[in-house]
């Protein structure tokens, strides 16, 4: 998708001319490709442009190779212009009203962005409005209310300055984010993954002394950050528009390998941190009745080859052991996933 696409690049146009008025001002690419997104979502299925503007779910939301690539273009034959401020961008005065295509197809989708830039003008809004499309809601309540609130109280701690962010208003979004995570077969081992990151996070988090653990508080800022990132590669492998399908193999072998690492990395620091079992008045109801009475719950085993069928491998005693802590073997690790 590294051509040049001048159905594209009049959309990226249009994006930028609309965006600020008459192409006068500066736009960054996410602004732009979020736009975009919001407007080819309009689109009829049989309109070319939407087909052009193929995307895929990643790491900030929708993502469409053919729209950097392009845009990329665009600088290189000098119709966008680089500021001097970061990151972002303006069209070259004399290009700002003149179509770089004429195809019929356009008609419509120069309507939509219009739309979309007139509806979404701050970049924000058009990012939080992209990600109510979002295949999964831990798009919004990991990546835009927990994550970043998270590595915002880090910074903050870690320069001895007073967090703007309180440690119950945190650990309610890591609440949220935790209820939220999806279900599927598929995101099983990271989900196991993020759930071992949660219980150390909520257990370090409600230590009085927390904040002099700088080093402690450095890695698990890191680790958030390498999760969301797995589980971004992981999403592009299931929603992703069908002109991405011959890339679907090598996204899979990425997704594997970068969960396979983060996995080993939790381990290792959970063995560092100690730890992490609650109390059972802490845990949630819908966990203290999960293990009480398993029986209202299907419980079926992640490697049957491994598992030979048996549902709670490690017993019933150990079964409680297994809701209230943490520190179980990574291969016992691998038997189970409820069925929500």
């Amino acid at each position: 998708m590294r051509e040049s696409n001048p159905v594209v690049q009049e959309a990226i146009r249009v994006a930028m001319q609309r965006l600020p008025k008459h192409g006068k001002a500066n736009v960054t690419k996410k602004h732009i490709l979020k736009v975009l997104f919001l407007a080819k979502e309009r689109l009829p299925d049989d309109n070319r442009v939407k087909h052009d503007l193929a995307y895929y779910w990643y790491m900030e939301g929708p993502y469409s190779e053919a729209v950097y690539a392009n845009f990329d273009h665009m600088i290189s034959s000098g119709l966008v212009l680089k500021t001097h401020a970061t990151k972002t961008y303006r069209l070259a005065p004399e290009r700002a009203l003149k179509p770089i295509s004429s195809s019929d197809d356009l008609e419509e989708p120069r309507r939509e962005i219009g739309r979309a830039a007139k509806e979404f003008p701050n970049v924000h809004d058009a990012v939080k409005r992209a990600y109510e499309d979002a295949p999964f809601k831990w798009y919004d309540t990991y990546n835009l209310k927990f994550r970043p609130k998270f590595e915002s109280h880090c910074k903050d701690v870690l320069a001895g300055r007073e967090s703007r962010y309180s440690v119950q208003e945190m650990l309610g979004r890591l609440d949220d984010a935790v209820l939220d995570y999806p279900t599927i077969p598929e995101f099983m081992g990271h989900r196991m993954i993020f759930m071992d990151f949660a219980k150390m996070l909520n257990a370090f988090m409600r230590r009085d002394s927390y904040h002099t653990d700088k080093d402690m508080l450095t890695t698990l800022r890191g680790l958030c950050g390498s999760i969301w990132d797995a589980f971004a590669y992981g999403v592009r492998v299931h929603h992703h528009d069908p002109q991405y399908d011959d890339r679907v193999g090598e996204w899979t072998s990425m997704y594997k390998r970068k969960v396979d690492r983060l996995d080993g990395e939790i381990l290792n620091r959970m063995e560092e941190f100690g730890d992490v079992g609650i109390d059972e008045a802490e845990l949630p109801p819908e966990i203290v009745d999960m293990a009480l009475h398993p029986e209202r719950y299907e419980f079926t085993p992640l490697e049957l080859d491994t598992a030979l069928g048996n549902r709670w491998p490690m017993g019933q005693e150990a079964k409680w052991k297994f809701v209230k802590s943490n520190r179980y073997r990574k291969h016992e690790r691998k038997y189970l996933r409820i069925k929500e």
